[in-house]
């Protein structure tokens, strides 16, 4: 009776371990996905930070920074350079 006693009392402080361990990680996680700092875009030769909007570099396309990664609009561009006489 005593080894089920002892059995049971271990497996409790086991679980509880475990347990205690995943709360644990899971509230650090979730600070550090919350606190964490958003990563700037690198692009030709420039550095945006996120949320920042910038001209494609083709005259008629603009990007965004997006936590570090670049998403610009694919419009067709006329590259006609018409002068006025």
């Amino acid at each position: 009776m005593k080894n089920k006693e002892n059995f049971f009392l271990s497996l409790s402080i086991t679980l509880g371990v475990i347990l205690l361990g995943l709360i644990s990680y899971i509230v650090y996680s979730e600070y550090k996905t919350q606190n964490r700092t958003l990563d700037r875009c690198p692009y030709q030769g420039w550095s945006y930070e996120h949320g920042e909007s910038f001209d494609a570099g083709d005259g008629c396309n603009m990007c965004v920074c997006n936590d570090g990664i670049v998403e610009c609009t694919e419009m067709a561009c006329d590259n006609l350079n018409l002068e006025s006489n």
